[in-house]
């Protein structure tokens, strides 16, 4: 199983830890990106916005939240699983996914590549349908999208620079007079 932390949990990390942040995080990410996710249990296809982790957070963290997936390589363990099936290392609970969607791999040059598994939904990237079996790289800021679930890839610096701006918005929220 990758490791999965909320997007506002890794920018109250990164405003503690400064520039050890990058030191602790050296690898790419792979971020489903806030907004309206499916809840698949409900008959009625019920949708419902994201929502900070806990109240007492509120007035310090960002409207939405994200789900921030580590991509750290396992070569020895082979290509790492996304999809809705609770056996993929990357699970994404949402209605639209297939239970086996895709594969991410590191590439021999040390770039991550993504593979659309065979007979997954579509997988758009970058408006661009993915084709199954054909391994693709990911570079900084690529979008993919798989049914309704935005999924967007960083590599370290990409990751750590989205961060960085995200906690600077906090601080100048904090740091603003309150009016009222």
């Amino acid at each position: 199983m990758a490791r999965a932390l909320l997007l506002s949990l890794l920018v109250r990390q990164h405003m503690a830890l400064k520039e050890k942040f990058r030191a602790k995080y050296p690898h790419p990410w792979l971020v489903w990106e806030a907004g309206a996710w499916n809840v698949p249990e409900t008959l009625e296809g019920n949708v419902a916005a994201t929502r900070l982790p806990l109240t007492d957070l509120r007035d310090c963290l960002p409207a939405g939240d994200a789900m921030c997936f580590e991509l750290v390589a396992l070569a020895e363990r082979g290509p790492i699983g996304l999809g809705r099936a609770s056996h993929n290392a990357m699970v994404v609970n949402d209605a639209t996914v297939s239970r086996e969607q895709l594969l991410l791999a590191p590439a021999p040059d040390g770039q991550w590549q993504v593979t659309r598994t065979p007979g997954s939904r579509p997988v758009v990237l970058e408006g661009a349908p993915l084709e199954p079996e054909q391994p693709t790289v990911l570079r900084q800021g690529i979008q993919l999208q798989v049914g309704d679930v935005r999924l967007t890839f960083h590599d370290a610096e990409g990751f750590n620079a989205r961060i960085g701006r995200i906690a600077a918005q906090v601080m100048a929220q904090a740091a603003a007079p309150r009016q009222g």
